[in-house]
């Protein structure tokens, strides 16, 4: 039988440590390492393929890992900058992105549908491109309608002493945000404000009475962007994102800058006909600069005597999601808006005191 070279290192030791006591002394530690390195060579070679497999999966790894990350560092800590002229002359490099969603101009309605397509002809509310009404022609058109226009006469129940008692589950006082999405057993019954513009049923004798209380005030107001069709909703929100996107953002920058300015579809007050874009005919636009004319501060003002808030409030989005809008007013009843109104609250606010 063929003698292993670890079995001679070990005869060879132990009659070295024969000779005399102190030959044993060394010879103990010399076996005990011997030992140690024959068996981590049996270890390896009978786990050969096992830890190549390891090296090559650690190599691919490290091949991987540097088209993402410097493997070559400078002197002062810096990864190196390789100059254009090392690289292929066909490689061209992208300009470095400087681009803040912050600073990007928010874009209106009217911006993203200016050049869409609509079929001409096309009846489906909510989608002939963003249709204004002067106050004037709606209180025409609603008295012509036989609408009587009167605050409507609210059912609200309340407590022994008298205080309001206001429910989550009353249609006024719906909440929908990037949160909360429309209740999926949610039904309303449209009703015609003019020509083409549709609300709830329900606001349409709110919402004359406001318009003719700004009348008489010397106010025309503008209405536009009430009932929006979940299609017509889809639109406005996805055409904002390709807006974006091609100004040089990416899918989730553009995604999280629209939502700032429009509800995600499904999620929208204009799905459910609660809320209106509302203007006046010496500031048409949708920004900011609404809030600071005497319409938008007597809207902000006196919407809650006919059942309206300002939605979307300066100094509030943290708490909507929304940048402030000072055109964009929703109904929650003449109780609710009364309330919200005082205390300077949003609906969000107010629903969790609920």
């Amino acid at each position: 039988m063929k003698i292993t070279i670890e079995e001679r290192v070990r005869k060879s030791l132990l009659r070295f440590g024969r000779k005399n006591k102190i030959c044993r002394i060394l010879v103990m530690p010399a076996l005990v390492l011997s030992m140690f390195v024959f068996h981590t060579i049996r270890y390896f070679r009978g786990n050969f393929k096992r830890f190549a497999m390891v090296a090559m999966t650690f190599c691919l790894f490290v091949v991987y890992s540097s088209f993402s990350f410097p493997l070559f560092i400078a002197g002062d800590g810096r990864a190196v900058e390789w100059s254009k002229a090392e690289l292929d002359s066909d490689v061209e490099l992208a300009p470095e992105s400087a681009l803040r969603p912050e600073d990007m101009e928010l874009l209106s309605d009217e911006d993203v549908l200016s050049d869409y397509d609509f079929v001409e002809g096309e009846t489906v509310h909510g989608m002939d491109g963003v249709i204004k009404y002067e106050a004037e022609d709606i209180l025409e058109a609603l008295e012509a309608n036989g609408s009587a226009g009167s605050t409507v006469t609210e059912e609200t129940a309340r407590n022994e002493s008298g205080e309001i008692i206001f429910d989550k589950n009353d249609w006024r006082l719906v909440l929908t945000n990037k949160q909360h999405s429309i209740p999926e057993d949610y039904t309303f019954t449209l009703g015609t404000i003019h020509g083409s513009q549709m609300c709830d049923e329900r606001i349409v004798d709110d919402l004359k009475a406001m318009l003719q209380a700004a009348k008489d005030e010397g106010m025309n107001l503008i209405v536009q962007s009430p009932y929006r069709t979940p299609e017509r909703q889809e639109i406005v929100f996805g055409r904002k994102i390709a807006r974006y996107m091609n100004r040089g953002m990416s899918y989730m920058e553009a995604y999280q800058l629209s939502s700032r300015v429009v509800n995600i579809p499904g999620s929208s007050e204009h799905e459910i006909g609660l809320a209106l874009d509302i203007t006046c005919d010496n500031y048409e636009d949708l920004t900011e600069g609404f809030g600071d004319t005497m319409e938008g501060k007597w809207l902000a003002q006196n919407g809650c005597k006919y059942g309206f808030i300002l939605r979307y409030p300066k100094g509030k989005e943290d708490v909507t999601g929304i940048d402030y809008e000072p055109w964009h007013f929703r109904y929650v009843g003449v109780d609710a808006a009364t309330v919200i109104t005082e205390r300077g609250i949003t609906l969000e606010e107010f629903w969790e005191e609920l």
